[in-house]
């Protein structure tokens, strides 16, 4: 695949997925560095993605689960946890 055959909409949704997953991974290393590895569960950041928060106000549940999994890169139980606690 090329980049004239990717549109910028899904490149920008790549480098989303991309900064998402390193952001995770810095953490991970952060905490496992200071603390017990064991212990260690991955915290989303506090701010909420604008989109996901969209579509849980609309009643959009399914659909605000797949866009924090593609922000995220997160598995099904994780996604739908964090949409659960989202407050809006």
């Amino acid at each position: 695949m090329t980049i004239s055959d990717t549109s910028f909409e899904e490149l920008r949704q790549q480098v989303i997925q991309l900064s998402s997953r390193v952001a995770m991974l810095e953490r991970e290393v952060e905490f496992l560095l200071s603390h017990d590895p064991s212990a260690y569960t991955d915290q989303a950041p506090a701010q909420a993605y604008p989109d996901v928060v969209d579509l849980k106000r609309k009643g959009k549940i399914i659909d605000a689960i797949a866009a924090y999994r593609r922000h995220t890169n997160s598995g099904l139980v994780e996604a739908k946890a964090y949409v659960d606690r989202l407050e809006v």
